[in-house]
């Protein structure tokens, strides 16, 4: 589509005939045509980078991508293949081919090289072609007979299928080697010289390849995968992808872009929420469902920077105290209701100070108390109601009631309150259904103000929502209050549509993508109780 030219610094040239033109690409609002007729015979060229955004970049930050437009809710604003895609570096074994993991003893070997594969057909799969060549020529089969995790052939997959890219396919090669790689702040960290023995050292060793790549060019190629490396969750245990475009995304712990893939491995990068034109893109290196402390300690050992974001730089989390302690819980019998934040933002290990009475806390004492309630919460059966009401209990002495590890447990108690099968939710008293509808709404306004692009926890919630909601609505329609019961209806129909459009991108092979299926099927049975037509 075009349309008409408003006012920009974009050269107003027509990319076909070279003439002046006042229209411009509607999807990049980046080229102009003069006509419909040339925008369409130039689409084949330009449909490879017509994107919603411009590539940009600055010393501080290298590379980033800002909007062109504005992005509407809900559109994807890029879908791309992987440069390279294989195991993780910590793994057992899996196939070399699909890349599920093998159980010992239940697995097959490529009948040319012997890594191993799950069925025949996948030692003919193309990402391992190369890799198979290459490990002919060493002399001997690969012969896997452990299974330990991590297993220390595989810790050298990964990087043997990047560094074997510069002759199977030297463009893909040329655009992986112009990903960031931190080389000189990994250089001498715990992790480069476990890198250095483990992978750097052995390629040549094991491959019998010692004139091929040096160690420079083999820790180089590490670095680059694990600072742009992409967990794919589309197998158990999970892979890793390198894409080139999403790679530029720059990292922010709240950030507007969600990451999901298709079922062929593609990376699909998407607006939960609409994003003005000239705002910067983005989505998040980390979790952000973990506390600030861990966010930071994270991102700087993966990805070997500290985060200096608009959430990590107000330790309140937007006043959600999602890192936050409660006071109260290190004094005997105090009253105190303020919440304790370490006194300096950017040492989340050192003194923590009570923003109310002002009392300090060692960062020791803290640390006692998180990591108890890190490991009772590991421990923990969370599928129990019971255990998890007994941790909320135990653990709001001394956990903000946002905190992270409380917020773990909510989610869990969202589902298991009457969530065992489609029938259980009828039998559970009404104070627990109440209790099942505050909780989730307390983590969708959470998630709201700290994550607002999470999209798979938003549509998870959504759905124990809605489902709550239609039950307190057939609870209404039964006791004669049909005013009550429409309301609960179109709120729970509304949660419904809410759950599909965050789950919509979600591939086949994951829950949530069962989960949107789930709330599709009882979206229209709402909306013809209802009598909503479409």
């Amino acid at each position: 589509m075009l349309e008409d030219e408003d006012s920009d610094r974009i050269e107003k040239i027509c990319l076909v005939c070279k003439k002046e033109a006042f229209k411009r690409c509607s999807r990049c609002a980046m080229v102009y045509y003069c006509c419909v007729e040339h925008q369409q015979q130039h689409w084949k060229v330009h449909k490879a980078t017509c994107h919603p955004f411009k590539i940009c970049s600055n010393e501080q930050y290298g590379r980033f991508l800002v909007a062109t437009r504005d992005i509407k809710a809900g559109e994807i604003i890029l879908k791309e293949s992987p440069l390279v895609h294989g195991p993780a570096q910590i793994t057992g074994p899996v196939c070399v081919g699909c890349l599920q993991g093998l159980e010992e003893k239940k697995f097959q070997e490529c009948e040319r090289c012997g890594w191993p594969v799950c069925k025949k057909s996948c030692q003919d799969h193309p990402a391992h072609q190369a890799e198979c060549k290459f490990t002919i020529a060493r002399g001997s089969k690969i012969s896997i007979q452990h299974f330990y995790v991590p297993h220390p052939t595989y810790q050298c997959l990964m990087p043997v299928r990047c560094l074997l890219m510069a002759e199977s396919d030297p463009a893909r090669w040329d655009a992986f080697l112009r990903l960031e790689a931190h080389e000189e702040e990994r250089r001498g960290s715990q992790q480069w010289r476990n890198d250095r023995e483990g992978v750097a050292k052995l390629i040549p060793r094991f491959f019998k390849c010692e004139n091929k790549w040096d160690e420079d060019e083999i820790l180089r190629v590490v670095g680059i995968i694990q600072v742009n490396g992409h967990e794919v969750p589309l197998t158990e245990p999970s892979s890793v992808a390198i894409y080139n475009m999403a790679s530029m995304l720059e990292h922010s712990c709240r950030p507007n872009l969600s990451k999901s893939f298709t079922n062929r491995g593609e990376v699909v990068i998407w607006a939960p929420n609409a994003i003005r034109r000239g705002d910067r893109l983005s989505i998040c290196y980390t979790d952000v469902m973990w506390t600030t402390g861990n966010r930071l300690e994270h991102l700087q050992q993966t990805k070997m920077f500290r985060c200096e974001c608009e959430r990590c730089n107000d330790p309140t989390e937007y006043e959600t105290y999602f890192s936050a302690l409660r006071c109260s819980g290190f004094q005997k019998d105090s009253k105190c209701k303020g919440y304790l934040l370490p006194e300096d933002k950017s040492q989340w290990t050192g003194e923590w100070k009570c923003l109310r009475c002002s009392k300090e806390v060692t960062g020791a004492a803290v640390g006692q108390i998180l990591e108890r309630a890190r490991m009772d919460l590991e421990a923990m059966e969370k599928h129990r109601e019971d255990h998890c009401n007994k941790y909320m209990k135990h653990y709001s002495k001394w956990l903000a009631p946002n905190h992270q590890f409380l917020v773990d447990v909510k989610i869990s108690l969202s589902q298991v309150i009457g969530g065992n099968n489609p029938e259980a939710i009828k039998k559970i008293p009404y104070d627990k259904l109440m209790n099942k509808i505050k909780i989730c709404q307390d983590l969708i306004a959470l998630f709201e103000k700290i994550c607002p692009a999470e999209a798979r926890a938003f549509g998870a919630t959504r759905f124990e929502l809605h489902a709550a909601l239609a039950e307190l609505g057939r609870r209404s329609t039964e006791a004669n209050n049909p005013a009550a019961a429409a309301v609960q209806l179109e709120d729970s129909l509304y949660n419904a549509n809410e759950c599909i459009r965050m789950l919509l991108h979600e591939p086949s092979v994951l829950m949530e993508s069962k989960i949107c299926a789930q709330a599709r099927m009882n979206a229209n049975a709402l909306k013809a109780l209802l009598g909503i037509k479409e």
